[in-house]
């Protein structure tokens, strides 16, 4: 893998482990635990399958060639991981 599709599977990793944590979080508080392949097969609203989704229609946009793009999304990607990662934010997307 080049340097550049390792970025791109780091942050999609991260992001996943982020919105896993914040979608557990209210189960954890409600002590219902949720299984973690719920949590990332559902079809629900959940933040994690939201992301999943948003991730990879935003991938299927870009060519592989594109580097420039591919960067830029790269660095859209981590301000948004660390929006998520504050405290008070419980949710990804949303309408």
């Amino acid at each position: 893998l080049s340097g550049l599709q390792k970025d791109v599977l780091a942050l999609y990793r991260s992001i996943l482990r982020e919105t896993i944590r914040k979608d557990r979080k209210p189960a954890l508080d409600s002590h219902h635990q949720v299984p973690l392949n719920q949590l990332l097969h559902s079809n629900s609203n959940s933040s994690t399958s939201f992301a999943r989704d948003k991730f990879r229609k935003e991938a299927s946009l870009v060519k592989r060639s594109d580097f420039k793009t591919i960067e830029y999304k790269i660095r859209k990607g981590q301000k948004q991981l660390k929006l998520l990662q504050m405290p008070g934010v419980n949710l990804v997307g949303g309408a």
